[in-house]
Order: structure tokens, then sequence, then C-alpha cells
């Protein structure tokens, strides 16, 4: 009887023990499925956060975004405002300046009297062509006369190894030394000849003329009436009539077409 007690007993503390330790082991997994399910819920509930965080920003995003066209086609319309009012502008001053030039040309010319001649604004004087036998010429070059006037008899050209008679004067003078208007004339005729090469001849009124030969440069022209002293052109190289007698400028004087000798008229001689 005892021993059966006794073995009632350890069965009895045997499922005690049992229930003790099942009951442990399902609180243990309680706590721990628990601490399982805490760091989940977090996560989870950080998700939604930033979830709902991403949605506001996008939504303020699409926000801005729809705005910005308006924006857009704000600063468009007021700029195609302001270029039309440009325009118009534009527009209103170019009538503005035509009328004002059609005003300018409507408006008459002040008539002006005309300014009666005076001594300043009167045509220049022309020189008088008065050529008598009392009157007197310049010497129209500086130089040495090399072949005198001589139609009396004959005179020897060094060139032409002849003699005959010399109807002008032949002047020693440089190349290129100035030759003036011997008395007032107007010049007839340019003209080149074999003998005398580039010529003008002078018209010094009442029949008398008088010849410049052996030129170049010639300063005046046909037509033109000029002063004594007014330079005509430069001698020139001599002809092949005269390379023995050197540069020189031929110088003849003539009336109503005769030759007549130029020293009668000679003021003076100068070197």
């Amino acid at each position: 009887m005892m021993k059966r007690e006794k073995t009632l007993k350890i069965a009895l503390s045997g499922a005690l023990l049992l229930a003790v330790t099942a009951a442990g082991i399902t609180m243990y997994r309680g706590e721990t499925k628990e601490k399982q399910q805490e760091p989940q819920a977090e996560e989870q509930l950080a998700m939604e956060e930033s979830s709902s965080g991403l949605s506001e920003g996008q939504t303020d995003a699409m926000e801005s975004a729809e705005e910005e066209p308006e924006a857009a086609d704000v600063t468009v319309n007021d700029a195609q405002a302001e270029n039309t009012q440009e325009l118009e502008s534009g527009e209103q001053t170019s009538d503005s300046t035509e009328e004002n030039q059609e005003a300018a040309e409507e408006v008459p010319e002040p008539q002006t009297e005309p300014v009666p001649e005076t001594e300043d604004t009167a045509a220049p004087v022309q020189p008088e062509l008065n050529f008598s036998e009392d009157s007197s010429i310049l010497w129209p070059v500086s130089g040495q006369v090399a072949i005198d006037y001589s139609m009396d008899a004959t005179t020897y050209f060094s060139t032409l190894d002849q003699y005959k008679c010399n109807s002008a004067l032949v002047m020693s003078a440089e190349v290129g030394a100035p030759v003036q208007a011997a008395a007032n004339g107007k010049v007839v005729s340019i003209l080149e000849n074999e003998e005398t090469g580039t010529t003008a001849i002078l018209d010094m009124g009442n029949g008398y003329q008088a010849v410049y030969g052996q030129l170049k440069d010639v300063t005046v022209e046909e037509g033109q009436v000029v002063e004594s002293g007014t330079v005509l052109g430069y001698v020139n190289e001599p002809t092949k009539y005269y390379v023995k007698e050197g540069s020189n400028l031929y110088f003849a004087m003539t009336k109503d077409g005769t030759p007549i000798d130029p020293m009668i008229y000679m003021e003076t001689v100068t070197e």
C-alpha cells in the first residue's frame, strides 16, 4: 500500500513538473513573438510615414509644375503686350515724322534778293591785250642769247653746220628753267613742231604775237588769257636741230605774220 502511494506521488510530481515546464515554454514563446513583432511594426510604421511624406512632396512638385506653365504663359503674354505697344509707338512716331517732313516741304523757301556785284564778287578783270610798237616785254627766261635774231644776214647753226637767216632768238637755258609770258597775251595755239618741239603761240593784241618753243610741262591751255610774268611751262631738252647749241628757249615775235626782232622790245637783259 505504501509502495503504491509513493508511486502515485512520483507520478503527480512528474505531471506537475511537466505542466510547469509547458507553461514556461508557452510564456517564453509569447514574449519572443512579441519582441519579434515590435521591430516589424516599427519598420512598417516608418515605411508608411516615408510613403506619406513622398506622396506629399510629389504632390507639391506636381502642383508647382502645373503652376510654372501658367507663370510662363503670363510672362509671354506680357512680352507680347509690350512688343505690341512698342510697335504701335514706333508707327505713331513714324507717322509723326512723315507729317513733319511733309509740313517742312510745304513751307515755301524764302526768296533771296540777288546780291549786287562788288569789286570782291565781280568776275576777275581780264588782262588788256593792247601791245604796240611802244610797248616793252620781259625777258622770257633766265639765260644768254646763243643765236641772235638775223633776217638781214645769215648766221651759223652748229648742229646743222650751215648758215641761214634766223627769225627768232635762241636763248640758252637750263632744262627745267621756268618760261614766263613776256607780255599779256591769249594762248591761241599749243602745238608740236619738228624744229621747236612743244610750242605755245600767244596773241598780244594789235596783230602782235609771241612764239615760245622747246617747252615741256605746259601750264596753260588754249583760249586762256595770261598776264605778263605768268609761267607758261619749262625748258625741255633740245630737238635734233639744236643738239650742239644745247637746251634753249626758242623765242620769236611777229607783227601781222611778219617776223620782228624781240630785242627791240626787251626792257633789260638778265643772266
